[in-house]
């Protein structure tokens, strides 16, 4: 589900996505988060996401802060593609 979230989201601002990823959190140590990569053009960026956003998600409830945390992350790969 968030994987398409995330390509919706790429498509609106107009960027194309390699490759979109997420890391388990009890990888790392976290109960509660987890680690979402976005990757264009060989440039990586991350964010951190919370369990409980990834729920409203998959419930269908709208998640500004989690739609905001995608969009800045695509902002600073936007960024890093620029010429």
């Amino acid at each position: 589900m968030i994987r398409e979230y995330v390509a919706d989201l790429a498509a609106q601002m107009r960027m194309q996505l390699s490759r979109v990823s997420l890391v388990e959190g009890r990888k790392v140590g976290c109960l509660d988060m987890h680690l979402l990569n976005l990757v264009a053009d060989g440039h990586l960026v991350s964010t951190l996401v919370y369990q409980t956003e990834l729920d409203e998600l998959q419930n269908g409830f709208p998640c500004p802060r989690l739609e905001m945390k995608i969009r800045s992350a695509l902002s600073r790969l936007q960024m890093l593609l620029e010429p």
